[in-house]
Formats: structure tokens, C-alpha cells, sequence
């Protein structure tokens, strides 16, 4: 399995166009990812700074392998406000995935989202490819940087308040595409006039739990998303400049604060694995060069 996904991984980033609709948009994944690689420790930081290249190409990898026919979108998203999980804070949904698969059954599950199963599964595969390390074992550089930046990827969905709630593009509001509005088309347009201040990122100790405690503030600010959304489009029949200049004048801080804590949160997870393999010494001679097809 681990060398099927670095090939398709390897083929995907590499052969096929951004083509497909993404958490953040392609262009925010990836400034997440650099800045956090600069918030990185020292014990960290110089392995990672010399992969910056590849593991900043291969974070929108997930996005990409839907191309392929996995099937990888419930890995995105969890479903908070299905009738199934109850009110907040959702104590119906058994955070253990062996008692909420047991509760609901595979085909719920994955039609209501798996993400914070998802990135705790990538950052058991990350710790143990850090582990690796100590051992000298092949592929294990290549590894640590496919791991850290999937894994990274889906940290990074969890802090979309889209991402977790089943009103996930403003369906029930009449305010379809308020998910790309907010997550990619505010960030792109207005990157530059972005201040965005990660705070400091602490290790994670569960990802799990880490990720269901996102998610669940992350549906908590769905309603301000949708009302910011409204607000700038009274007296307008258009998406247009003058909506998006309104929309960030009153969405922006909201969009800002998740950016930086997404950027904190990446590092947080990184770091994370790292101590929980053992503070493995990340040696910079292992290099080895991104492989493009020909």
C-alpha cells in the first residue's frame, strides 16, 4: 500500500492540473504549509526547509487523487447538524471509530465525513515513519514528506467552517457557493492585504481529538460566514468587486484568525508525531531528488 500511494502520489501532483474544487483552494494550502514550515523548531525546521519544494507541491495531493477514482472525499469533511450525530456538541457521534462504526455502519459514516479519523490515521503513519528514521530504512525520507504533507492537508480542512456542517455550500440559506466564495475567491483576491498571525502552535497529543475540537468550532462559525455573505450582497444582483470588498471588510478577521491557527495547527501536528517517535535526529545528507516522469 505505502508504495502504491507514493507512486499514484508522484503521478497525480505531478501529471495532472488543479482542476478540482479544494479545501482553501490550492493557493491557500500552500501558503498555510510555507509558513508553517518557517514556524517549524530548529530540531525541524532545516529537514523540512530543504523539502519545502516538494512537501508545499504535494499538500493539495489529496485534493488530487479524487482524479484518480479513490475514494477520497469523505476524508475531508465531517458532516456536524445531520440528524444523526443530535445537537452540539454531537455526543451522538462516538469520537472512537471502532464504537461510531459499530453505532452507524460504513455507509453513514462515510456519507456524513471521516476527517478527524483520517488525520489521526495520517499522523500514526507519520509518527511511524519518523520512527523509521532511527532505522536507516529506504524510502523513509520520502515518506516523512508525503506523510507530513497529507496529513497536513487535512489538518489544515478541519479550520473551514464548510468542512463541518452538513449546510456545507449555503443550500438551506439559498446562498449556494458561499464554500468557494469564502475559502478560495477571498483568499485569492485579497492574499496581499491578509495579516495573518499564526499563534504560538502547541504539539498535539491526539489528533483525534484535536481535530473533532476544531471541527466543532469550525461549525460554530458557520452562521457569521453566511451573514457576512448576505450583508454584501444587499442591493447587489452580482458576485462582483464591490460584494467581495464588503464581504472581506466583514468576514476578513474571521478568515484571518482560522489561517493563522491553521498554520499553527500544521506545525502543532508535525511537531506532534515527531516527539511522540521519539525526537528522531532528521538527517539533511538523506536527501533524495523530486523524481518527475518523463
Amino acid at each position: 500500500m505505502r508504495r502504491t500511494l507514493l507512486a499514484i502520489a508522484a503521478f497525480v501532483t505531478l501529471a495532472l492540473a488543479p482542476s478540482t474544487a479544494s479545501a482553501w483552494g490550492f493557493e491557500a494550502h500552500r501558503f498555510i504549509t510555507r509558513r508553517a514550515i518557517d514556524l517549524l523548531p530548529s530540531a525541524l525546521k532545516p529537514f523540512f526547509e530543504q523539502r519545502r519544494e516538494e512537501i508545499v507541491l504535494r499538500v493539495v495531493d489529496p485534493d488530487l487523487w479524487r482524479n484518480v477514482g479513490w475514494p477520497e472525499d469523505p476524508h475531508h469533511f465531517l458532516d456536524f447538524g445531520v440528524k444523526e450525530y443530535g445537537v452540539y456538541p454531537f455526543a451522538e457521534l462516538p469520537r472512537d471509530y471502532g464504537a461510531a462504526l459499530e453505532k452507524f455502519g460504513r455507509a453513514t459514516l462515510e456519507r456524513n465525513g471521516l476527517l478527524p479519523w483520517r488525520t489521526a490515521e495520517m499522523f500514526g503513519d507519520l509518527r511511524r515513519t519518523f520512527e523509521a528514521l532511527r532505522r536507516q530504512s529506504p524510502y523513509t525520507v520520502s515518506d516523512t514528506i508525503l506523510y507530513s504533507a497529507v496529513m497536513s492537508h487535512y489538518v489544515q480542512d478541519a479550520y473551514q467552517p464548510f468542512h463541518a456542517t452538513d449546510d456545507y455550500d449555503g443550500v438551506q440559506t439559498g446562498q449556494r457557493g458561499i464554500h468557494s466564495r469564502f475559502e478560495r475567491d477571498l483568499f485569492e483576491r485579497f492574499q496581499s492585504r491578509l495579516a495573518v498571525n499564526p499563534p504560538p502552535p502547541r504539539p498535539v497529543t491526539s489528533a483525534r481529538e484535536s481535530s473533532f475540537d476544531t471541527l466543532l468550532t469550525s461549525y460554530q462559525l458557520v452562521p457569521a460566514v453566511l451573514k457576512a455573505d448576505k450583508d454584501a450582497l444587499v442591493g447587489r444582483d452580482a458576485y462582483d468587486d464591490q460584494y467581495f470588498e464588503r464581504f472581506l471588510a466583514n468576514v476578513g478577521p474571521l478568515l484571518e484568525r482560522r489561517l493563522g491557527e491553521a498554520i499553527s495547527a500544521t506545525v502543532g501536528f508535525i511537531v506532534g508525531a515527531w516527539e511522540q517517535a521519539g525526537n528522531p535526529v532528521l538527517r539533511l545528507q538523506d536527501v533524495r531528488p523530486l523524481e518527475r516522469p518523463r
